[in-house]
This record gives C-alpha cells, structure tokens and sequence, in this order.
C-alpha cells in the first residue's frame, strides 16, 4: 500500500477529503494501540476499519488493493456512512454514483444490492430503484451472494 496506493494522487486527495487515517505497525504495537485501534481486533495487515464519528464500524476489510479498488471502497464508506445516518438520498446518490463510474471492482456487486435499497428507501418504499439495480445485479453478478441476497425481488409486488 506505501509504495503503490498511498502514493497515487486520487488516493491522497480522497483520503484528505474526510477520512482520518492511522497506520499502526504490528511488530512494535506501541502503549496505546488498544485506544488507537477503538478495541478492533486485527489479525493481518493490512487491515481497515472504517468508522464513523461516534466509532460504530461501517466496513472492514484485508489485503492490498490497487488504487481504483481503494477509491471505490473509499466511496462505499461514503456511502454507508450516509446510509447508517439514514440520510438515503445522499446513500443512494453516492452508492448509484460508483456503480454507475467504477470499473468492475471486488465491491461492484455489493454496491448494486446496496443502491438498490438506498434507492428504494430514498423513494419512499417505491420499487423501481430495487427491481432495477436488483435485476442488473442478477445480470451481472448472477453468481455472487449479492445477487442470491437479491433473488427475493422476484417476490415483489408488481
């Protein structure tokens, strides 16, 4: 991550632009990595958590990631920091934004599942934001977990 996703420029302007970030090495755990790591367990590096202000987790992953991959996670915190305030308009904006610019990443499938409910939620419980990115989902995705999670669409109200 220090010599290829960190550096990239993308990476360093987004990770100005809301997040704090704390790189901690585990071979020379210093006094205060407990406070510092909010009680997070971490088995394997590198390892990152995203909280919100009032430290509820919002996601976590493992492993190194190429910038693009990196930047789309970033985004997705985005948008599952506005999902968790129940702000879906903005959730649904930010998540519908990545699936709609984001090449094919690790995240694309989730991002479909998640701007389906935030655009189903910011409508006022209307089903065509659901069906329509729950449908691409199955398309796209048809053999990830998202999609058998989106399976229960064919159930819906028509």
């Amino acid at each position: 991550m220090d010599t290829v996703t960190y550096p990239d420029s993308a990476v360093e302007e987004a990770m100005n632009g809301g997040f704090a970030a704390l790189q901690i090495d585990l071979r020379a755990r210093h006094p205060d990595f407990k406070e510092a790591s909010l009680g997070q367990k971490v088995i394997w590096a590198p390892t990152f958590v995203f909280s919100d202000a009032r430290h509820r987790e919002l996601r976590r992953f493992c492993g190194w990631l190429p910038p693009e991959s990196f930047l789309t996670e970033l985004r997705f915190v985005q948008a599952t920091a506005a999902f968790q305030a129940t702000d879906f308009p903005t959730a649904y904006q930010r998540f519908e934004a990545i699936a709609k610019e984001s090449k094919s990443t690790e995240v694309m499938a989730e991002t479909m599942y998640w701007t389906g409910i935030s655009g189903f939620l910011a409508g006022k419980m209307d089903w065509a934001p659901l069906k329509e990115w729950w449908g691409r989902l199955q398309q796209d995705y048809p053999n990830t977990r998202w999609a058998r999670h989106a399976s229960v669409i064919e159930d819906a109200p028509a």
